[in-house]
């Protein structure tokens, strides 16, 4: 008698092309500012702890990707964020993964902030999802400045 048939695992190579696809996404809704492209990666109940550059503030800001989500929605600036050498972690259980990257980012074509990004993607229904996200935020430097 067969209770289940079981489904071969990915491999980790495409669990990490699939995670970082996720990650892509998200960033390439910052882009669209549209709802659907960021539900499409991410999950609204989840949260964000971001850290705004100097002189800005030097307070962490809390919220939820869902009011994150509102926020980007009403923006008129363009925004171009990018991560790259992206380093992805993924738990053995295969439910839980992590990208550290750094990233700049561009508002309205002149680079606005540069930093880290912590991205935590839990894997619901078999779909990778974002559901936090930190950041630090600092101004960049000349050099960065000149950053594509």
């Amino acid at each position: 008698m067969c209770w289940g048939v079981s489904t071969p695992e990915p491999s980790p190579s495409k669990e990490i092309d699939a995670i970082l696809a996720v990650t892509n996404g998200f960033l390439s809704a910052l882009n669209t500012k549209s709802r659907l492209d960021f539900e499409r990666h991410c999950v609204r109940a989840g949260g964000m702890s971001l850290s705004p550059p100097p002189p800005t503030s030097t307070a962490l800001r809390f919220c939820t990707i869902g009011s994150f989500i509102e926020y980007m929605a009403t923006l008129q600036d363009d925004v171009d964020e990018r991560i790259w050498d992206p380093e992805v972690k993924v738990h053995e259980g295969g439910n839980l993964a992590a990208v550290w990257a750094p990233f700049r980012a561009k508002i309205n074509g002149v680079v606005d902030h540069v930093g880290v990004e912590l991205f935590v993607l839990h894997k619901i229904h078999g779909e990778w999802k974002i559901t936090g996200l930190a950041d630090s935020c600092m101004r960049p430097t000349d050099e960065e400045m000149g950053m594509q």
